[in-house]
């Protein structure tokens, strides 16, 4: 069976998206697998042809402000050579 990708958000890239982390809009938490009390998951990022294991957390108190980073986002990060002004979708 063949996955199904959705085009959650997109955005152009920042200095601190491309060195540290991404921050994704809130709005879109509730399309995301259940974190379960838990601050972190890992998604399956479909870009190109490609799909990306990528790493989202979430504060664990107040606003939840997810984020893509670490390890995994920065390699899609260097394996796709995104640059500042790039856009993704």
């Amino acid at each position: 069976m063949e996955a199904q990708s959705t085009m959650m958000f997109s955005k152009l890239l920042t200095q601190t998206d491309i060195r540290k982390r991404l921050a994704i809009p809130s709005k879109i938490l509730s399309s995301l697998p259940a974190f379960n009390g838990s601050h972190a998951i890992r998604i399956h990022l479909m870009y190109g042809t490609r799909m990306w294991p990528i790493d989202c957390t979430i504060r664990k108190k107040g606003y939840k402000k997810p984020v893509f980073s670490g390890g995994l986002w920065r390699g899609f990060v260097t394996g796709n050579k995104l640059n500042v002004g790039d856009r993704i979708c």
